[in-house]
């Protein structure tokens, strides 16, 4: 397509899309876009989307989405991606079962080499095992190859990660396991800076070629390479030389596919750049066409505020998902490529449109009481997850609520998945969420060393760190300036083992830590000086009292804490996480006692995630201990003046990062179990309390009230016989004085 084709494109590209779809020039041919669950109720969204015919989950199935606590399998974004493309026509394409960014930190703390093969193949067989039919292609490793590698003489250079150190052979490994677990499945690796001599100088193409050959040679099954192609508009790769690049994989009998394609326009939205790109759009699309081994070309994104790299505008997209050039210059290549005319009449569209699929009605929300209603003005609440917000059943039981927080929107990595670029949607969604039901929002949490994005954890300097903290708690707040009034702003800083000993504690030895020492006194500060009238909390676990780690964890957080108090450090409270088991509990008299103590402090407290494993399963016993764990830990709150709130850590139990325990207080179905009967029962019993106590308090002063007037009636008396006695002592001195005058 012609460079002065292209910029004729822009006058006519901001308002309708095209008569005829990308997927319908593309007929056979798999062209797709990189999705995201939470843009699934955007209209304008998903008509963009259902322009192609392949689809790709930004994050639902990697594994920290898939598998964030160790051996918790939770599928349920990945799922909604996989259904959402199934509704739509579209093909779905796995990405990705291993990766050393973006993990949680149990999957990086592995070091022995034993563990880390049983973990990857305990990952790569369930998750292929789960989408065995529904997936024909995954990339099964992602980015195992040194930056700086030269590909000389036939060589390569891992990159240096915790998947490497722990295990040098963890590509085998997945790339076998994931063979045999499903022969049908085609199984890629991936990875950026591979399209040919142009990047790099070509030395990461040929590293990356030299080390697939080898896993080909060596026999490890291998069936595609997948060619991310992030470019810049002053980082361009020619059509030849991806095209050489495509037929080197073709000679070791490989697929090729573009899986991540984005193009920055490092000059802003102007004419020309936009031009530029959309040329570089159809360049990719036509060496993937014209190479008989690309089965796929994928953009990573829809509209430009979706991308990683949104400040570059580098989309097919605008923000609004209005077309660019750039779709434009897509669908040219492949009018042209499958010998489309522009004046093709399209079929219209039939009236005949496939059912809904039938769904059970949901099941009747037999009258339960909502503790919202019980509450009279208390805050009670649970975690939430926008991958809900469709389901009508747990919006149901949310709303039993009066308390919201984001499971995990709201976290940094949720909001800063890349440095210094924030997206706010998710923790927006949930807030919104929370607005539309008339809920009060807290929020959650703003510096924590788990579960954390590479880029984040790779910090060691000093002053690095600080900024970067800086920068994250003042922005963040700053957004919710108004619309949040608490929020936890460090989660989890001290190490489990501290004993509490004479006033000591243990940090935990963490990233953070490891980087800025005083990492914790920066984030409260900070947060103080951004926004005065938020409520400033730390949060930990195992902290309820004496009955867990014998008291000491709970003491070596009283004694951090207090030292924060005794140095003018800002804070306002702390979160008893309180993560219980029917064999785990803790007394409520020793739950009152860790209350006061930090009330002794001038403290706040909140029962934050609240959940109760059952140990035993689902058995009535076990459901009743259970719920009584749940009415004592809100007796307790609601008995200490300074507990300001009660939250439960999810809805519904298959909604639990702990769900095979059955923690919550609602069935996977939404369905109300003992433990929320018991919350119901503990607020009527406080409030009939209270009533007592107020019924008390009044006949108290009625009493007071009633004394008060019968000695106001005898001093009137009394003044009346006074008053009377005197009348009299006139009346004799008045008759005297007659006496005297006759």
């Amino acid at each position: 397509m012609k460079f002065s084709n292209i910029l004729s494109l822009i006058a006519t590209s901001s308002v309708a899309l095209a008569d005829v779809s990308l997927r319908e020039a593309a007929k056979d041919f798999r062209i797709g876009v990189a999705a995201n669950t939470l843009k699934f109720n955007n209209e304008a969204y998903l008509e963009a989307v259902n322009q192609f015919n392949y689809m790709v989950a930004e994050n639902g199935c990697k594994l920290s989405g898939i598998q964030p606590q160790k051996g918790v399998f939770t599928f349920d974004d990945c799922d909604a991606h996989l259904a959402k493309a199934e509704e739509l026509g579209m093909d779905f394409r796995g990405h990705c079962l291993i990766w050393h960014s973006w993990q949680p930190q149990w999957f990086q703390d592995i070091t022995d080499s034993e563990e880390m093969e049983k973990t990857i193949v305990n990952h790569v067989t369930t998750v292929l095992n789960h989408y065995k039919g529904k997936i024909d292609t995954w990339d099964i490793v992602n980015e195992a190859i040194d930056d700086e590698s030269t590909g000389e003489n036939g060589t390569w250079d891992m990159r240096d990660t915790f998947l490497y150190r722990a295990l040098p052979n963890f590509v085998d490994v997945a790339f076998k396991t994931a063979r045999e677990v499903d022969p049908s499945v085609k199984l890629f690796y991936n990875d950026y800076d591979i399209e040919g001599d142009d990047i790099r100088k070509g030395m990461k193409t040929n590293a990356v070629y030299n080390f697939v050959k080898d896993l080909v040679d060596r026999g490890v099954p291998i069936d595609g390479v997948g060619l991310q192609y992030h470019l810049h508009t002053d980082k361009t790769v020619q059509y030849d030389n991806v095209m050489k690049t495509m037929r080197r994989f073709k000679d070791l009998g490989l697929e090729v596919q573009i899986t991540e394609m984005d193009v920055n326009s490092v000059e802003g939205k102007t004419e020309e750049s936009f031009a530029l790109q959309a040329k570089l759009y159809g360049e990719g699309l036509k060496a993937c066409l014209d190479s008989e081994n690309c089965t796929g070309f994928l953009i990573w994104g829809v509209g430009d505020s979706d991308s990683w790299r949104k400040e570059g505008y580098p989309l097919a997209f605008n923000s609004d998902y209005t077309p660019k050039p750039a779709y434009y210059a897509m669908l040219d290549v492949l009018k042209e490529y499958n010998n489309i005319e522009d004046e093709v009449e399209t079929e219209a569209p039939s009236d005949d449109k496939p059912s809904e699929p039938v769904k059970d009605e949901p099941a009747k929300d037999e009258e339960v009481e909502a503790v919202r209603d019980l509450a009279n003005g208390f805050r009670i609440g649970v975690a939430a997850n926008t991958l809900r917000f469709n389901d009508e059943a747990y919006i149901n039981a949310t709303k039993k609520f009066n308390y919201m927080v984001a499971e995990n929107g709201c976290k940094l990595s949720g909001i800063q998945p890349q440095k210094g670029v924030f997206t706010f949607d998710d923790c927006d969604a949930h807030l919104a969420k929370a607005e539309e039901l008339g809920m009060d929002f807290r929020g959650h949490c703003l510096i924590w060393h788990s579960w954390q994005p590479q880029w984040f954890q790779d910090i060691t300097d000093p002053e690095e760190m600080e900024k970067t903290i800086v920068n994250h708690v003042t922005t963040v707040l700053n957004h919710y300036k108004g619309k949040i009034d608490t929020w936890d702003i460090v989660n989890e800083a001290i190490d489990d083992e501290s004993t509490g000993e004479n006033g000591t504690w243990d940090m935990r030895d963490t990233f953070l830590y490891r980087a800025l020492p005083n990492f914790v006194d920066v984030a409260f500060k900070t947060a103080r000086e951004v926004d005065p009238s938020v409520k400033l909390f730390y949060n930990d676990y195992d902290i309820e009292g004496d009955d867990i780690r014998k008291g000491m964890k709970t003491n070596a957080v009283y004694n951090f804490v207090k030292d924060l108090v005794d140095r003018g450090i800002p804070i306002d409270g702390v979160g008893l996480q309180y993560h219980l088991h029917t064999d785990k509990t803790v007394q409520y008299d020793n739950v009152m006692k860790t209350m006061r103590r930090f009330n002794e402090l001038g403290l706040e407290v909140q029962i934050t995630e609240m959940d109760v494993n059952s140990v035993e399963g689902k058995t009535e016993e076990s459901f009743a201990l259970q719920a009584k764990l749940y009415g004592e830990g809100l007796k307790a709150c609601l008995d200490s003046e300074n507990c300001t709130g009660f939250l439960i850590w999810g809805v519904g139990d298959s909604d639990s990062w702990r769900k095979e325990g059955y923690p919550l207080a609602f069935n996977s179905d939404y369905t109300p179990k003992p433990a929320y009967y018991a919350l119901v029962n503990t607020l009527k019993e406080y409030n009939a309390e209270k009533s007592e106590e107020d019924v008390d308090v009044v006949e108290s002063d009625n009493e007071e009230a009633e004394n008060v007037d019968n000695d106001n009636v005898e001093e009137v008396e009394d003044s009346a016989d006074e008053e009377n006695a005197v009348e009299a002592d006139v009346e004799d001195a008045e008759d005297s004085a007659d006496d005297e005058e006759n």
